[in-house]
């Protein structure tokens, strides 16, 4: 047997590959012999014992001659994958990445009524039709030995900063406990200074990531991915009071942000939501105003996975439901016979009230008329989107992020794209984002 893999570089991070059984594996399950491959990645490991089928035997005797038993060829599964869209996805990447000099980065999409993977992508990836002709010894070094770390699936097992694309659900926190309402404003998005409570005559500022003067209600403070406005929603500001951080670790932690949502691939990591309690037990610090206002802005502590990302904007855009990443959609024998089908998983609501959605939506549809996401006003369908950076070395190095979700009113598409480690915020995610976009909602849409 030889796996022949198709467009293998352009899904190895779904599909996985199969390499020779281990020691390990003979002592572990009784199934396998010394000859057999065993999947060690994706698709390949996680749906291993559908797959794998079952042996042929030959019994020889002294009277009796021989007794063959035929091997029984294993089951096949059917991906939700959308492989022209895989691609599409993939080749873009590809190419904005190489044209900024960077190497990695990653992007997933779903049906944001099913959960659904449609596509999901991870640089630098890797060729799995190289474990089935066995690799070399260059070419172990480059998969194994890379420092970029090409098996390393960044869409469900990377942890980052959300940066600002955890707006809409501070906005979506903000308004289910009255913290503000949609009219609440600030004036100018500049700067705020707050004092040390515990050293007379030590303050520190905090920024807007670009100075804007004028009035902010919510709304505006998402198109333009206002700071200041939501330093005052997450820890409070003059005569907004403030979520506080207890609230939103509880909010975000309700919405799955720390736990592992369940997608049928190995390595999904659970993210991080940080806590005064963590803070003291592990750091010996108290939690301060400034945690606080850095966790309201996806900074600080905070770490989730694109794939938690995407989970969250999905439930914006359906109506407030969170559902499993599912990226097989059936089993089938080999006369193509169903033998399981994956439907649908609800993991629980999101947790807002459905006149907090709709106000969410549509202030995200605000990001793409006249915010950060304007690139996006050429598709031919109504969209809801949030851009985020995160910086990763202060001055150097950030992580570009982007959100979108559409059609508006019935969403079929939910995409989420990080580029890691660009000097400058360029707009590498949204780019993306939007080429496979207008493709999908353009050129294909009028095949």
């Amino acid at each position: 047997m030889k796996r022949v893999y198709v467009d293998g570089i352009k899904l190895s991070q779904i599909v996985g590959y199969a390499g020779k059984v281990n020691r390990e594996d003979l002592g572990q399950d009784p199934y396998y012999r010394a000859t057999d491959t065993i999947g060690r990645l994706g698709i390949e490991s996680e749906y291993e014992n559908e797959l794998r089928g079952e042996h042929g035997r030959i019994f020889f005797g002294d009277s009796a001659g021989t007794l063959n038993t035929e091997a029984i060829t294993g089951n096949n599964i059917v991906l939700n994958i959308d492989h022209d869209l895989q691609a599409k996805t993939y080749d873009t990447m590809r190419a904005v990445l190489a044209e900024a000099g960077l190497s990695r980065g990653a992007a997933i999409i779903q049906n944001p009524q099913t959960g659904a993977v449609l596509a999901l992508v991870s640089f630098p990836s890797f060729d799995n039709n190289l474990f089935s002709k066995g690799l070399t010894q260059a070419e172990y070094k480059a998969v194994f030995d890379n420092p970029a770390r090409p098996l390393f699936n960044r869409v469900i097992s990377g942890l980052y900063n959300p940066g600002s694309t955890i707006k809409p659900f501070m906005g979506l926190m903000a308004l289910q406990e009255k913290i503000v309402s949609p009219s609440t404003a600030i004036q100018d998005c500049v700067s705020i200074t707050i004092n040390n409570p515990f050293q007379a005559g030590v303050s520190y500022t905090f920024k807007n990531w670009r100075p804007e003067l004028g009035s902010f209600n919510l709304r505006k403070a998402i198109a333009n991915s206002c700071n200041i406005y939501f330093f005052a929603v997450g820890g409070g500001l003059d005569r907004i009071t403030g979520l506080g951080i207890e609230r939103i670790a509880k909010y975000l932690k309700n919405a799955f942000a720390d736990k592992i949502l369940g997608i049928d691939l190995t390595g999904e990591t659970a993210g991080f939501v940080p806590t005064p309690e963590w803070k003291e037990a592990e750091r010996n610090e108290g939690w301060y105003q400034g945690d606080t206002y850095n966790t309201s802005i996806g900074q600080g502590d905070l770490l989730v996975t694109p794939l938690w990302l995407n989970a969250y904007v999905s439930a914006v855009a359906n109506g407030g439901t969170v559902y499993k990443p599912q990226v097989a959609n059936r089993v089938i024998d080999h006369q193509k016979n169903p033998i399981k089908v994956f439907e649908p998983e609800a993991l629980g609501p999101l947790g807002f009230s459905e006149d907090v959605l709709k106000e969410i939506k549509n202030d995200m549809e605000e990001t793409i008329i006249s915010g950060t996401a304007q690139l996006l006003r050429d598709l031919p369908v109504r969209a809801g989107a949030k851009t985020g950076t995160a910086e990763v070395v202060k001055g150097r190095s950030i992580n570009s992020l982007f959100t979108v979700f559409a059609p508006l009113d019935r969403p079929e598409i939910a995409m989420t794209v990080l580029v890691e480690g660009s000097a400058a915020n360029q707009g590498y995610a949204i780019r993306t984002a939007h080429q496979v976009l207008q493709w999908y909602f353009g050129q294909r849409a009028s095949q």
